[in-house]
């Protein structure tokens, strides 16, 4: 099976340029997260009113349209939640729904971290950090780590949104006209 990072496309002219402070526990920590300790999810987004939004963006947070997640789910991706949030252009006022807050649910040690290269941000320690936390050059995965899961968050680099290639497909075959406004980048495995 391949993987591939799944990131949002730098070379975008908009997206995300501010939104709430999310509570520490929150999205990037792979765990459940109940609704009622999140903020009032209001984005600002610097998206012209003419043109539509990106269905993938990051900047903090994750956010989705409605419609990658439902590819996401006709793919067999089930292990995250949603919260719905407001789009706001802070110089019209234009709102903009059907996006969420993505939480992907589940962190997985699946780096084979002798063939990655990385620099280390913080090692592991007793007090809580179970596994040294890095900045990936190269990451080589081991595939049989995955658990079976179609997407997830590496345990080393929680920023790091894995894929499998059924979830690619799918992507790529349900590809609106304006494009997701994402990027793949195959993974190397061991």
């Amino acid at each position: 099976m391949k993987y591939y990072q799944l990131s949002e496309d730098d070379f975008l002219d908009h997206g995300i340029t501010s939104g709430p402070t999310l509570p520490d526990e929150s999205i990037m920590a792979g765990k459940w997260v109940e609704a009622d300790t999140l903020p009032r999810l209001v984005y600002e987004v610097d998206t012209p009113d003419d043109e539509p939004c990106q269905h993938f963006m990051s900047g903090g947070a994750v956010l989705a349209s409605e419609r990658f997640i439902q590819v996401l789910r006709g793919a067999g991706v089930n292990n995250f939640q949603c919260f719905p949030a407001l789009l706001v252009n802070p110089e019209t006022q234009k709102q903009r729904s059907g996006y969420f807050l993505f939480n992907v649910l589940g962190l997985i040690k699946a780096a084979d971290m002798q063939k990655s290269s990385f620099e280390t941000l913080m090692e592991a320690d007793a007090e809580g950090v179970d596994v040294s936390l890095v900045s990936f050059n190269n990451i080589v995965l081991d595939g049989t780590k995955s658990r079976g899961l179609h997407m997830f968050r590496l345990a080393e680099s929680p920023a790091v949104l894995v894929i499998d290639e059924s979830v690619k497909t799918a992507l790529k075959g349900n590809r609106p006209e304006e494009g997701w406004g994402i990027v793949f980048e195959e993974l190397d495995s061991a």
